[in-house]
C-alpha cells in the first residue's frame, strides 16, 4: 500500500486532507478511487495511519483514518552523515539512498577541495531536496524522516558532530586494515546515541583536514581497497554502518 509523509496539520480529528500534489498522484498516477482506495499516511510521529478516500473538497482529496499503528522502529544508534557540498545530482543520488539505507541525519560542509564553495541554499533547491528525502522515506517505509542540517563550514561541520558517541572520518590514504568493524562502533551508554560518517569531497581531504577532524576526536577508516567515488563512498559506508550497527 502507498505511504505518504504529510505535514500534521493535515491530519486533524480523524480527517486527513491531501494536498494538491498528493492528491494529482493517487488519482492520475496510482489510479485510486474515492470510498474504494486507501493510503498510509505518516505524520513523521512513528505512527502509521490506514486511510480511507471519502471525498474531495476543490483540488484536495480528504480521507478517514479507519486505523492506526506504530510505523517500523527506526535504528536505535542514529547515523549522521557529513558529506561535501557538490553539484545537484550528486547530491540528490546522496540523499536519496542514505534514506533508504537508513541515515537519520545529514550534515552537509565546504572543505578546501569541495566543488560547490556556497553554503546559500534557495527555498526552492531546499524543498526539492526534502521532497527527495520524503519520497525516499516512503518508498522504503520509514516511520520517520531524516533531518538535512544546514550547511557548515569544514571545521563547524567537525564542532557541530562533539554530540555523536562514535566518529570516523574515510580517508584513501588510510591504511585498509582500518577498515569497519563492530568494535568501532560501539556507542556506550551515550543517552542520544549517534554515529558521524565524514566522506571527503571529489579531490578529497588534504591531511591537514584529517589532523584537524582525529583532534575532534574522528578516527580514520578504510572503506576497501578500491578507491570510490563521493557519492559511492556516502552509500557504500552507510551500507556497511547500518549493517555492522542497527
Amino acid at each position: 500500500m502507498q505511504h505518504f509523509f504529510l505535514d500534521p496539520d493535515s491530519v486533524q480529528d480523524g480527517i486527513v486532507t491531501f494536498p494538491e500534489d498528493i492528491s494529482r498522484q493517487i488519482k492520475n498516477v496510482l489510479r485510486l478511487k474515492v470510498k474504494t482506495g486507501a493510503v498510509i499516511v505518516l505524520d513523521n510521529s512513528g505512527w502509521e495511519y490506514l486511510v480511507q478516500l471519502t471525498g474531495s473538497k476543490g483540488q484536495n482529496l480528504i480521507g478517514e483514518i479507519t486505523g492506526k499503528q506504530l510505523g517500523r522502529p527506526e535504528p536505535l544508534v542514529g547515523l549522521r552523515l557529513c558529506y561535501s557540498l557538490t553539484r545537484r545530482e550528486k547530491m540528490e543520488i546522496i540523499l536519496q539512498k542514505a534514506t533508504e539505507i537508513g541515515v537519520t541525519s545529514f550534515q552537509p560542509y565546504i572543505s578546501s577541495r569541495s566543488l560547490v564553495q556556497d553554503k546559500r541554499q534557495n527555498s526552492a533547491r531546499q524543498e526539492r531536496l526534502n521532497a527527495i528525502m520524503r519520497e525516499a522515506a516512503e518508498q522504503s517505509m520509514r516511520a520517520k524522516l531524516p533531518v538535512l542540517l544546514p550547511a557548515l563550514a569544514f571545521e563547524e561541520m567537525l564542532a557541530a558532530a562533539e554530540g555523536c558517541a562514535v566518529k570516523l572520518i574515510a580517508w584513501e590514504s588510510t591504511a585498509i586494515v582500518s577498515q569497519v568493524c563492530p568494535e568501532m562502533l560501539r556507542v556506550g551508554e551515550s543517552a542520544k546515541p549517534e554515529i558521524a560518517l565524514l566522506i571527503g569531497p571529489e579531490g578529497g581531504f588534504s591531511s591537514e583536514e584529517v589532523a584537524l577532524a582525529e583532534k575532534h576526536g574522528f578516527q580514520q577508516i578504510s572503506l576497501g581497497t578500491n578507491i570510490l567515488r563521493m557519492e559511492t563512498a556516502c552509500i557504500a559506508g552507510c551500507a556497511i554502518i547500518r549493517h555492522l550497527c542497527r
